[in-house]
């Protein structure tokens, strides 16, 4: 399959360190129009949320010119297996078939087995020694998660970890031709390995989440496989960059020496809000405009590009004061982290319990930072690549 010349949208910001260019397009306004991009950049909370929650905009990568000349590779089948590419009675349908256990009940059932995952991911690193957090922890941590609750087995867990990173690039819906063929790819491997799974699941339930989708006679089997790998995916990337960032900034000393880890609980909630807030994993979604509206004062046209930059808008100085300070449990609404509307994120209480659990037992072994994080080139999808770090031995 050979994928055509096509001009993606190119994020204009740094992917280490967006936050500067944030900061100097909003003395411009909510809504700019950026020239890199070819888009609409919306940087302000409450127009964020309104593109977010608007029936006026489209997830549909089909509905977007710029993307035209890829739209082939979003093949019809493909779309409409996906709830994050669909909108209306489509969208509901798939994500009603797994609505009742991504609700905070069913998940905090899952409580006992990710509190095991946990210990047994952070326990048997040695203290004294030197690692990449990220290579250690945070990926495999969400993956055996994710991989347990569907019921997969090693190899498909291996699968599911090799092929995300590819997987993710593609659903962005930034992705040049290169990693069009690449996630293309990596979908068709992991649909292939899934598939005879799901078949199996169908007829011979077992009591995984995978069973659960299965069992819903609505959905062809490719729906269940797509929405299974959408889940893991998507679910995968989002806890294991939220991890990572978060552990860079609870273990960055402050100008006076201490470190932020010194003086929180990491079961308080309030800590992943924050964490969340000021360390979105995802940058900005891509939405078009169905009609001719208004947004933040700014006439936008129907079949007009918008980034909803929910990170600029966590971070918006007209709704959160001094928005960069690291301060669990401040006023002011929820981050758009993961969304808002009908496309919020529908792991977001998975994503919560095990990036607590994960903190309360790395937090527990007194990690020091020692030395400089790196950070992927991914500006849609910001995280660390390295995070080392050395536990601390146990006091005698």
């Amino acid at each position: 399959m050979t994928i055509p010349d096509l001009a993606p949208i190119q994020l204009p910001w740094d992917a280490a360190d967006p936050y500067p260019f944030y900061e100097a397009r909003r003395r411009d306004g909510d809504v700019v129009w950026d020239d890199t991009a070819q888009a609409w950049l919306v940087l302000g909370y409450h127009a964020t949320r309104e593109v977010l929650a608007g029936a006026q905009w489209t997830s549909d990568p089909r509905a977007n010119m710029a993307a035209a000349g890829a739209s082939q590779f979003f093949t019809s089948s493909f779309v409409e297996a996906s709830m994050l590419f669909t909108d209306g009675p489509a969208h509901d349908r798939l994500r009603g078939a797994v609505r009742d256990v991504f609700g905070r009940a069913f998940i905090n059932r899952l409580t006992d087995g990710v509190e095991s995952i946990c210990h047994d991911t952070v326990s048997t690193i040695p203290a004294g020694d030197t690692f990449d957090a990220m290579a250690q922890i945070a990926l495999p941590l969400p993956i055996a998660v994710i991989g347990a609750w569907l019921g997969l087995d090693a190899d498909q867990c291996s699968a599911l970890r090799e092929h995300s990173p590819a997987i993710v690039r593609l659903l962005g819906g930034f992705a040049d031709r290169e990693e069009l063929e690449q996630g293309i790819g990596a979908a068709a491997v992991l649909l292939t390995e899934m598939l005879p799974a799901a078949a199996d699941r169908r007829t011979h339930p077992r009591d995984d989440l995978l069973s659960y989708i299965a069992a819903d006679p609505a959905l062809t089997l490719d729906e269940v496989v797509i929405t299974a790998i959408l889940i893991a995916v998507a679910g995968h990337e989002t806890t294991a960059n939220l991890l990572g960032a978060g552990l860079v900034r609870l273990l960055t000393p402050d100008e006076d020496g201490s470190c932020p880890a010194g003086g929180i609980d990491p079961a308080d909630p309030a800590v992943v809000t924050e964490l969340l807030r000021l360390d979105s994993p995802v940058q900005a979604t891509a939405r078009t405009a169905t009609v001719d509206q208004s947004l933040g004062g700014i006439d936008i046209r129907c079949g007009d590009t918008v980034l909803a930059c929910v990170a600029a808008a966590n971070r918006d100085p007209a709704v959160y004061h001094d928005p960069d300070v690291f301060h669990p449990g401040r006023p002011g609404p929820a981050p758009l982290t993961f969304g808002h509307g009908a496309h919020y994120c529908l792991g977001a209480p998975l994503a919560r319990l095990e990036t607590t659990a994960a903190l309360r037992h790395i937090l527990r072994r007194r990690p020091i930072l020692v030395g400089t994080p790196t950070w992927r080139d991914t500006p849609a999808i910001r995280g660390p690549a390295t995070v080392p770090v050395r536990f601390s031995p146990s006091p005698r």
